[in-house]
């Protein structure tokens, strides 16, 4: 059985783009069940308002929706699967984790060593599981030192596409032998996933990126009058202007450079440590 384990829908929102992902729970479905995929956690940004909609769809394919959640703690992101309620912002790792499990869910730590510093690190040990994998960290340094750590570790390792797109679903497979929610979890404890993770496409990310700000470009251009002075905002608006209503693939080749100095960032950091 396939199952997707961490990707977002359009209920995600940003605070300096609005937009964070630009699919519905009903696309998301659609999509991974004709890729052959038996299941899937949208796992969107502290919201679970895609629930009444994505249970709807899964009924209507018949396809197995595990209710989750990407919880900001006062660390990093957490992934919560097999919630009933909502799981508040902000708090700890510990009492996060706290929350999820007593709704009989379990916790785990997303892209743990991200280069913006939105995983849980070291501490990744205190969730149920952490992901070995995750199609957007395209500097690929992260997820070597995710797998090695969490291998180490002994906890069980699963992962997630991080998919906030259409083009960006599946990128990961979650094989699991099982068929329902509970069975997903409890393979997952026991540390019985196979992971078969692919990088998104460079192409993928740019044109997300070009949607998502034509869908937020409003919401853009008013942060930047605000807090941009006169000369950065005018510039600013050019170049976002530039990009929304542009396909050239010189844009991609910026994607590809961006990369690099990723993997260069990456790399000095890790000698730094």
């Amino acid at each position: 059985m396939k199952f997707e384990l961490h990707c977002h829908s359009w209920y995600s929102k940003g605070k300096k783009i609005t937009w964070e992902a630009i699919m519905s729970p009903e696309q998301i479905v659609r999509n991974l069940k004709k890729k052959g995929f038996t299941g899937v956690a949208i796992t969107d940004h502290d919201t679970i308002d895609n629930w009444k909609d994505a249970k709807k769809a899964a009924k209507k394919h018949d396809f197995v929706f595990i209710p989750g959640l990407e919880v900001t703690s006062k660390s990093g992101h957490i992934l919560g699967l097999g919630l009933n309620e909502d799981v508040k912002s902000g708090l700890t790792i510990e009492e996060t984790v706290e929350r999820i499990r007593e709704q009989g869910g379990i916790s785990i730590a997303p892209h743990p060593f991200d280069l913006r510093n939105e995983g849980i690190g070291r501490e990744f040990t205190k969730c149920d599981a952490a992901e070995v994998f995750n199609s957007l960290l395209l500097s690929r340094l992260e997820n070597g030192k995710s797998s090695k750590m969490i291998r180490k570790s002994g906890i069980p390792g699963v992962g997630g596409s991080d998919a906030h797109c259409p083009g960006m679903l599946g990128m990961t497979v979650n094989h699991i032998e099982a068929d329902d929610v509970d069975g997903v979890l409890r393979q997952i404890k026991k540390g019985k996933v196979r992971v078969d993770g692919r990088y998104t496409p460079v192409p993928v990310v740019v044109s997300w990126a070009r949607e998502r700000m034509r869908w937020s470009y409003d919401d853009i251009v008013k942060y930047v009058d605000k807090n941009y002075s006169a000369p950065k905002a005018a510039f600013s608006k050019f170049m976002l202007k530039r990009f929304v209503n542009s396909d050239s693939v010189l844009w991609d080749g910026l994607g590809y450079f961006s990369v690099g100095v990723s993997v260069l960032y990456s790399a000095i950091k890790s000698v730094r440590r």
